[in-house]
């Protein structure tokens, strides 16, 4: 395998640092950003690159740039802050022989460190000068330097994510303490956050370093949460205490027994944003011991388990019940509007029976005054002949609305045993039919049909073959048990030829329906329209409807598609195996 050749770039920069100058080696070194950001976008192999990195010594070229003093460098503290960054991006994915590696852990990282830290506390020193010095915009100048000293921790705790063995070199680095001593609440604030970051990466490192520089570090977070007045100082301090004590439980024990007097000191934190960090500390304070400490913990987080159950369960019940009134209100309003309307149509319905009645008592006085006044102008000797026709009628009336009322309460009787006559001829028409179906299937093929090529001519070609065969070959004289035999071998031929005579028609019949079937999809195709005339008729005519024919139509468009879409060298040779196949297909079928 051949030897990967070197970046040109990194080699070029490499010629570019030797060859530079002191003061402008920082903004030298920036250009290796460019570099590794390819690698990060994946233009280039991300470990190679680190590696030649390293090989070249642009790394520890790197880490004794930071020991400088950036305020007489151009770009100041804003190009070490770049080198920080630039210095956890390089060493980041680094990946060397064991030797070097472990060099590089042992003597170079924490080198590095120490040289973050001296940058961080100039600059912690550039923040303490502008207080006493008069400087134009001296706020901005400081969320400037806070803002650098941000992306330092960050850069360490980058650092230390890769390099869990560095969390070790950072909790005892003796610049650690000199920046939590600091009165700034940013800069405080910036270290602690780093220091809880690091804790959570790798809390075993508290139990490897010296106990002194743990209570150290211990003392001074106590010291911020009891003299500062800041809350995020006492917020960040809180939040680093317990991440110790979650780290390293013997430190428990030491928090209680070394800073009794702490807890009274807590009650000015009440109500600050950070209530369940100050309650885990009260806890912790209370309990006395690494052991009632967690047990505390546990109970409290069962207590908080049980309360999330409940108030889950306690909101689904009302969730349930809002849902239940929602649906009582609804069906309570639409019942009270279903009276409503109904009250109102019994209201109509009375008056309208009400004006039917009144109009019917009207219609009936009217046409009694009508009739009285037709017998006060008739004749007295026609009234009797008038009242007898008038009876007559309305006899008559009265049997037609009988007869109509007796005829329409037969209807529904008669409708039905029509309904019920319509079913069983239905019924029986379809059993008829199912059983006509079930002879058809019980039938068996006709054996006294005729063989399949079996013509008048050539029926009596074979008699005559058969005369011609008993005249040339006589029966000779035998004896009755010799005829007996050949009487018994006949009757057992006849009988195989009958046993087997129905197979062979039904074999026979499927063949002819089969080429039957054949020569009519042969015709259709003949006759089938070109493509651009194809109508919706003609695909319902061509579709089949076998499982069989239509799976393997697919099969061979799917093939014939994959075959057409291959180069034309590949397809060299089929049109000859296509050919040769038919003829074999075709010799089969003359067999």
């Amino acid at each position: 395998m051949a030897k990967k050749e070197k970046d040109q770039r990194v080699i070029n920069l490499a010629n570019l640092v030797a060859d530079t100058r002191e003061r402008k080696l920082p903004l030298t070194l920036l250009k290796l950003k460019d570099i590794l950001d390819t690698a990060e976008a994946g233009e280039v192999d991300f470990v190679r690159l680190r590696r030649e990195v390293w090989e070249y010594n642009l790394l520890q070229v790197l880490i004794l740039v930071l020991r400088q003093d950036f305020s007489i460098i151009p770009g100041e503290w804003r190009t070490a802050v770049r080198l920080v960054d630039l210095l956890s991006q390089a060493s980041s994915g680094l990946n060397l022989p064991r030797q070097e590696m472990r060099q590089f852990q042992e003597h170079h990282l924490p080198r590095a460190l120490d040289y973050i830290f001296l940058l961080t506390r100039r600059i912690q020193a550039q923040i303490t000068a502008l207080k006493q010095d008069e400087v134009d915009q001296p706020e901005r100048k400081k969320m400037e330097y806070t803002g650098y000293i941000k992306a330092i921790m960050e850069s360490v705790v980058y650092l230390a994510s890769g390099y869990v063995t560095l969390v070790a070199e950072i909790l005892k680095s003796p610049w650690l303490l000199q920046l939590l001593i600091t009165d700034e609440p940013d800069t405080v604030v910036a270290v602690i956050t780093m220091m809880d970051k690091v804790i959570r990466a790798y809390g075993v490192a508290l139990s490897q370093i010296d106990q002194k520089i743990v209570y150290s570090i211990l003392d001074e977070l106590i010291y911020k949460i009891s003299v500062n007045n800041n809350v995020a100082v006492g917020a960040a301090a809180t939040k680093c205490i317990l991440k110790i004590c979650d780290a390293f439980r013997l430190i428990v024990d030491v928090l209680c027994t070394r800073y009794k007097g702490l807890r009274p000191l807590l009650g000015k934190w009440h109500g600050k944003g950070f209530a369940r960090e100050l309650k885990q500390l009260l806890v912790l304070l209370d309990t006395g011991s690494a052991k009632k400490a967690e047990m505390e913990k546990y109970h409290l987080a069962a207590i908080y388990l049980q309360a999330c159950w409940k108030g889950c369960i306690t909101r689904i019940k009302l969730r349930r019940a809002n849902a239940a009134f929602k649906k009582f209100q609804r069906t309570y309003r639409l019942k009270k509007e279903k009276e409503e309307r109904f009250r109102e149509q019994t209201k109509i319905d009375a008056e309208f029976y009400h004006h039917l009645k009144l109009n019917r008592q009207r219609i009936m006085r009217e046409f009694k005054e009508r009739r009285l006044h037709l017998i006060e102008i008739m004749p007295a000797v026609q009234i009797p002949r008038f009242l007898q026709r008038e009876q007559s009628d309305a006899a008559v009336k009265i049997q037609t609305m009988w007869r109509g009322h007796k005829e329409r309460n037969r209807l529904p009787g008669r409708q039905e045993v029509a309904r019920q006559v319509k079913a069983v001829i239905k019924i029986q028409r379809t059993v008829r039919r199912w059983m006509d179906r079930l002879d058809k299937r019980r039938e068996d093929v006709p054996i006294s049909l005729k063989p399949p090529g079996l013509t008048d001519v050539k029926r009596l070609e074979l008699h005559q073959q058969i005369e011609n065969w008993r005249e040339s070959n006589p029966t000779p004289s035998k004896t009755p048990e010799e005829l007996l035999e050949i009487h018994t071998k006949a009757a057992e031929m006849l009988h195989h030829h009958y046993a087997s005579v129905r197979s062979q028609r039904r074999t026979q019949q499927q063949r002819d329906a089969l080429i039957a079937r054949l020569d009519t999809d042969s015709e259709l195709i003949l006759l089938a329209p070109p493509l651009k005339s194809v109508t919706q008729k003609d695909v319902h005519m061509y579709t089949s409807r076998s499982v069989p024919v239509g799976a393997k139509a697919r099969s061979n468009h799917v093939e014939t598609m994959k075959r057409l879409q291959l180069p034309w060298w590949k397809r060299l040779g089929e049109e000859d195996e296509e050919a040769t196949d038919f003829e074999m297909y075709q010799e089969d079928i003359i067999f």
